[in-house]
């Protein structure tokens, strides 16, 4: 049974082609700066920053908006006048409740 075993061995070990394959598949897949891992992990990154594009494309359109509406409209200039700066006509009393 150990001779068999060796014979494989053996056989496994002079299979010249099969360790050529295998040290390219590994230097291919993993070990060189283009590998394919790289990549994997270059296209990872790549959506994320795709998604992070779009957020912020969709945020600037809402600034946008809202800019343009502060641009013509009094009511706007009003309304942020009040909500986000906390500013009162002179005849009432506002009351902030900070949480």
């Amino acid at each position: 049974m150990g001779k068999k075993l060796k014979d494989v061995g053996l056989t496994i070990l002079r299979q010249k082609y099969l360790w050529t394959i295998l040290a390219f598949v590994i230097v291919v897949g993993f070990l060189d700066p283009n590998s394919y891992w790289h990549r994997y992990q270059l296209h990872l990154q790549n959506q994320e920053l795709r998604k992070e594009i779009a957020f912020y494309e969709e945020k600037y359109a809402a600034d946008s908006k809202e800019l343009e509406a502060l641009e013509h409209s009094p009511e706007a200039v009003e309304r942020v006048a009040r909500v986000n700066l906390s500013m009162k006509t002179a005849d009432e009393d506002v009351y902030e409740i900070q949480r």
